[in-house]
């Protein structure tokens, strides 16, 4: 008989307990729709406007975040950041950056990214997107498949860093878990990424009634 040894390290909490928010964001309609190429251009298109809205702001607060805390130094977020590649999508889908308004979901995120009250609540958002690159580099490859593409053109924020992905995801693991995290800050952390996983699971129902 073998016992299950608890999750060690702050990212091993963050995968451990935020499983069943994870596994319930994972579940949407809309979700499904990417993974599978049957997004339509108008939703697929709203969908990276909301992302825009939020990366802007999450990547503007961890710069703020970086000037405050050294911690944060190692983990090297500027070369993470998603808001240019958002943008560059958006031109090549003609999107009108300045009409763009968020919806509730964005707006609960943005009002999470405004008021997070330490560097680790704000870790604990943007761990969920820094994370979400694993998966979405198959939606890229399902919607390049689908729409009959032979390049990024409109999905680099689906698929950023291409073949290095997984070694840039093994590093930010162990550099988050190198972080003398107290027991508080990770249990903010923690809190602060299920509130994520649900807001994104709003956001991506409001996208796909819409």
């Amino acid at each position: 008989m073998t016992t299950a040894t608890a999750p060690t390290g702050i990212m091993g909490r963050l995968k451990s307990e935020t499983a069943p928010q994870h596994a319930e964001a994972e579940s949407k309609p809309l979700e499904a729709a990417l993974i599978g190429g049957s997004i339509n251009h108008d939703q697929y298109k709203k969908y990276l406007e909301q992302r825009w809205i939020v990366h802007r702001a999450l990547e503007a607060a961890a710069d703020r975040a970086l000037a405050q805390d050294n911690r944060l130094a190692g983990l090297g977020l500027p070369g993470l950041y998603q808001t240019d590649n958002l943008v560059a999508d958006l031109e090549f889908l003609e999107a009108d950056t300045r009409a763009i308004q968020p919806m509730k979901g964005a707006a609960a995120l943005l009002e999470r990214i405004q008021s997070a009250e330490s560097p680790a609540v704000l870790m604990g958002i943007y761990y969920v997107f820094e994370g979400s690159k694993n998966g979405a580099r198959f939606i890229a490859k399902a919607l390049s498949k689908a729409w009959g593409k032979s390049d990024l053109s409109g999905l680099r924020y689906l698929d950023p860093h291409g073949e290095a992905q997984r070694g840039l995801w093994m590093k930010f693991r162990e550099d988050m878990n190198a972080i003398d995290w107290s027991h508080s800050e990770q249990d903010a952390m923690v809190e602060a990424a299920k509130d994520t996983f649900r807001a994104i699971s709003a956001l991506d129902d409001e996208i796909h009634e819409g």
